[in-house]
C-alpha cells in the first residue's frame, strides 16, 4: 500500500525535456497549453494520409477520422449512446457462462480473458487498437451506427474539473453522469466526488452484470448498477496535457514509449509518471467496473479512454513512420510469468467476438491492415 502512496506523492516531478519529435524543440510552455500536442497531431495526420495513394481499400475519401468527443455534434453523440445501448441488448457470443448477457459484455469477458497477457506486455498497443475497432465495427455492424468514433482528451478536463466534462455532464450528448456522492474512498488514492450509482443522462438504467475481479467466480451473474467516482485531482496529476505530451517527446523507442504510457516501473525513465496516463485516465473515472483493472471495459467510457491512448500511439507512430513500426517486451504482463519476447508475426485472435491478425497487421490505421482510420 505504501507503495502506491509514494507514487501518488512522487509524480509529476520536474524534468528538463527535449523534444524528440522529429529533432523539434518545444517551449514548455507550448507544451503546457496543449499547442506542441496540437502541432504533432496535425503532422501525424497528414503523414498517414500522404500514405494513402487511391491504390488499397483505405482512400482518402473513405478514411474515417476519429474526434474528440466534444468535437463531435450533438446529433452523433446521441446516436453513438443509442448505439452502445444497442450493444447492450445484442447477444453475447460466449458459452457457458452465467454473468454476460449481451455483445457490450462480450467484449468484457474477451477483456478479461487477455488481460494477463496484453498490459505491461508487447501487446498493449496494438491489442488495444484492435479492440477498441472492433467495437466500434459492432456499433455499425449490428447496431447501424454511422458517425464519428470518439476518444476523450483527459487533459482538456484536467483543470475545468472531470465533473464538468460534456462526457459526463449527465445531459442527453453525454455518456452520463458522476456517480453519487458517497464517503467513501479508493483504496490507493484520495476519494473522488461520486463513488455511487450513476445519477443522471444516459446510462442510468444499465445494469453491470458480472464481476468485479475480486469475485469468487468473476464470470457469475451479478446485477448492479454502474457506479462511478469522477477524480478531478488524478487527471490533473497523470493525465494532463503535459503529461500527455511529454511521454510522446521523451520515448525514442517502443519499449519506453509503452513504459511512459503505463508508468512501467521497470524503466527507471518512466518511473516518474506514477500510474501515467493510463492509468490516470481510468481513476479519473474510477467507480465500478471503471476501477476494475480486469472488468473496465464493463464501463462505457472505456473505448473514449483507449480511443486516446491508441491516438497517443498514432501520433507518435506517425511521426517518425519508417522507424516506428516494431514492438518490445514478452508476452506476459511484467513478465510474470517469465516469457518469449513478442513478435510482430504472433497471431491475436480475439474471437468468438472478432477476427485473428498477425500483430504486423495491426500497426498501420491506414495502410494493408484491417483498419481506415486517423485521428484528428
Amino acid at each position: 500500500m505504501g507503495f502506491f502512496k509514494q507514487l501518488l506523492t512522487t509524480t509529476l516531478l520536474g524534468a528538463s525535456l527535449q523534444g524528440l519529435a522529429l529533432g523539434a524543440d518545444y517551449p514548455q510552455a507550448d507544451i503546457d497549453s496543449g499547442k506542441a500536442l496540437k502541432d504533432m497531431g496535425k503532422l501525424a495526420y497528414d503523414t498517414a494520409l500522404a500514405r494513402l495513394d487511391g491504390t488499397g481499400k483505405c482512400t482518402k475519401e473513405n478514411v474515417r477520422v476519429r474526434k474528440e468527443w466534444r468535437y463531435i455534434p450533438a446529433a452523433e453523440r446521441i446516436d453513438y449512446v443509442r448505439a452502445v445501448n444497442c450493444l447492450m441488448t445484442s447477444p453475447n457470443v460466449y458459452e457457458n457462462v452465467t454473468g454476460p448477457k449481451s455483445m457490450f459484455d462480450s467484449f468484457g469477458v474477451l477483456h478479461y480473458k487477455l488481460t494477463p497477457y496484453v498490459h505491461n506486455s508487447a501487446y498493449f498497443l496494438l491489442f488495444h487498437r484492435l479492440y477498441v475497432w472492433t467495437f466500434e465495427e459492432k456499433l455499425r455492424d449490428l447496431c447501424g451506427y454511422t458517425g464519428t468514433f470518439p476518444y476523450w482528451e483527459w487533459g482538456l478536463d484536467a483543470t475545468t474539473g472531470v465533473e464538468n466534462s460534456p462526457i459526463f455532464d449527465g445531459s442527453e450528448t453525454s455518456l452520463g453522469s458522476n456517480g453519487e456522492k458517497t464517503n467513501s474512498s479508493n483504496t490507493f488514492f484520495p476519494g473522488g466526488s461520486g463513488g455511487g450509482c450513476v445519477t443522471d443522462g444516459p446510462f442510468t438504467n444499465y445494469t453491470v452484470n458480472f464481476g468485479p475481479n475480486t469475485a469468487r467466480d468473476p464470470l457469475a451473474y451479478n446485477p448492479r448498477c454502474l457506479k462511478r467516482d469522477l477524480n478531478t485531482q488524478i487527471c490533473a496529476q497523470w493525465a494532463s496535457i503535459k503529461n500527455t505530451t511529454e511521454t510522446i517527446l521523451q520515448a525514442p523507442d517502443i519499449a519506453l514509449f509503452q513504459a511512459n504510457l503505463q508508468g512501467d516501473f521497470r524503466w527507471p525513465a518512466a518511473r516518474k509518471w506514477g500510474f501515467a496516463v493510463h492509468g490516470g485516465g481510468h481513476f479519473s473515472i474510477a467507480g465500478d467496473p471503471g476501477g476494475d483493472f480486469y472488468f473496465s471495459p464493463l464501463e462505457p467510457v472505456f473505448y473514449l479512454h483507449h480511443g486516446q491512448i491508441d491516438r497517443m500511439y498514432f501520433i507518435w507512430q506517425n511521426l517518425d513512420w519508417e522507424q516506428r513500426q516494431t514492438m518490445a517486451g514478452t508476452i506476459t504482463m511484467m513478465n510474470q510469468p517469465a516469457s518469449r519476447n513478442g513478435t510482430l508475426e504472433d497471431v491475436l485472435d480475439i474471437s468468438p467476438v472478432g477476427e485473428k491478425y498477425t500483430f504486423r497487421e495491426l500497426l498501420d490505421t491506414v495502410g494493408s491492415s484491417p483498419f481506415c482510420f486517423v485521428y484528428e
